[in-house]
Parts: structure tokens; C-alpha cells; sequence
């Protein structure tokens, strides 16, 4: 007869969600979406250190 048993708490259902989804980050509230920071401009995210080539590719991800 064999017994299982849980080799982390990781593997244990919280109960908030389905089964096999709990590690998953669960969806926001509207209150929580409210309170949420918001980037005036993409500018905010300008990074001074980053090569000609690399900004290009950051500014292409946030393109596609």
C-alpha cells in the first residue's frame, strides 16, 4: 500500500483557486486595477545606459 505525501507546500491547494492553478497569478479586482500605477508616458521608461542598438529593441518590443 503505498501513502502520498505532499513534498511542498507548493503542491497544496490553497482553495482560492482550481486545482493545478494555484501558483498562477490570479486576475486583479476592480479596486486593485483602480490603485494600479499608471506610466504617463513611455518615457518613463527611458533607460540612459542602453546602446543605440538596444534601445531600438526595447522600442520595438513595446511596438509589437
Amino acid at each position: 500500500m503505498r501513502n502520498l505525501v505532499g513534498v511542498s507546500d507548493a503542491v497544496r491547494p490553497s482553495g482560492e483557486a482550481p486545482h493545478g492553478t494555484s501558483l498562477l497569478p490570479a486576475d486583479l479586482t476592480d479596486d486593485q486595477l483602480d490603485a494600479a500605477p499608471v506610466l504617463d508616458s513611455i518615457d518613463s521608461l527611458l533607460i540612459e545606459e542602453l546602446s543605440e542598438d538596444e534601445d531600438d529593441a526595447f522600442a520595438a518590443a513595446f511596438e509589437s
